[in-house]
C-alpha cells in the first residue's frame, strides 16, 4: 500500500471511528436526559464533539495501532474499532429506573446499527451511480484487499468511506452488545439475569474490556458480524 493510500485510509478510519464513538456515547446521554436524568447533559456529553468522549486507550491508542498497521486489521478481519468514556447516568433519577436504564444501555448500539444501515444504503446508491470500478473498490475494502491498484479505481474514496462507516459501526454494535460489564450488553445482562448470575457476572467488570478486546481480536466478534457483511456484499454486487 502506497504512502498516500495508507495516510488516506488511516485518517478516514480514525475520523469515522471518532464520529461513531461520539454518536454512541451521546445517544446514551441523550436518552438518559429524556428519561429524567440530566447529569450527562449537564456534563456536556450530549455532543458529537469527540473530545467530550475520549478514552485514552480505547479512543486513541488502540485505533491508532489498528489504523497504522493495516495488515493487522486485514489478518484479523476487523475494522478499526475502540470505545469511548461512558457518560455518568444516575439510575435513581430516571423516571422508570428499570426500563429507562435498559433503554439507556441499548441506545448506543442502536445508534451504531442505524449508522451502519444508513451507510449500507449509501453504498448501494453510490455503487449504482459510479459503476463497475466502484463496485470493485467497495468489494476490495470489504475484504481488506486495498492496495495501490484498488486506490486508483473510480469512486474509491467514496466507497472506502461508506463501506468503512458501515463495517465500523456494525462491529461497534456487536462489540458493545457482548454480555460483559462494563459494555452495554453486560449492563443489560446485569439487569435482566437472575440475581445470583448477575452477581457472578458483575465480578468480571474489572476485566470486561480486556476480555471483550480479546474476543474482538480472536474472531468471536467478527463472526457475529458475518451476517451484516453478507448483506453488504449483496448490496455491492447487485446495486
Amino acid at each position: 500500500m502506497g504512502a498516500t493510500t495508507l495516510l488516506f485510509t488511516m485518517v478516514v478510519q480514525l475520523l469515522l471511528l471518532l464520529l461513531s464513538i461520539s454518536a454512541h456515547e451521546a445517544a446514551h446521554a441523550w436518552v438518559a436526559d429524556r428519561c429524567g436524568d440530566g447529569t450527562a447533559r449537564l456534563l456536556g456529553r450530549v455532543s458529537l464533539n469527540p473530545l467530550r468522549h475520549l478514552d485514552p486507550f480505547g479512543s486513541v491508542l488502540l485505533p491508532l495501532l489498528l489504523a497504522g498497521l493495516p495488515w493487522v486489521s486485514a489478518a484479523l478481519q476487523v475494522p478499526v474499532f475502540g470505545w469511548g468514556r461512558p457518560p455518568l447516568v444516575l439510575v435513581k433519577n430516571l423516571r422508570r429506573p428499570y426500563w429507562n436504564a435498559l433503554a439507556v444501555s441499548a441506545a448506543g448500539p442502536a445508534v451504531n446499527l442505524a449508522l451502519a444501515s444508513l451507510a449500507t444504503v449509501g453504498v448501494g446508491f453510490a455503487a449504482a451511480a459510479l459503476g463497475a470500478d466502484a463496485r470493485k473498490a467497495a468489494l476490495a475494502v470489504l475484504l481488506y484487499q486495498v492496495d495501490d491498484g484498488t486506490a486508483r479505481l473510480g469512486g474509491f474514496p467514496v466507497m472506502f468511506t461508506l463501506v468503512r462507516l458501515a463495517t465500523i459501526n456494525a462491529f461497534l454494535a456487536a462489540f458493545n452488545l457482548l454480555p460483559l460489564p462494563p459494555l452495554d450488553g453486560g449492563q443489560i445482562a446485569l439487569q435482566t439475569l437472575p440475581a445470583d448470575w448477575a452477581a457472578r457476572l458483575a465480578g468480571l467488570r474489572p476485566y470486561g474490556l480486556i476480555i471483550g478486546m480479546a474476543l474482538a481480536m480472536l474472531w468471536v466478534v467478527p463472526v457475529l458480524v458475518i451476517p451484516f457483511h453478507l448483506v453488504l456484499l449483496l448490496v455491492i454486487n447487485y446495486s
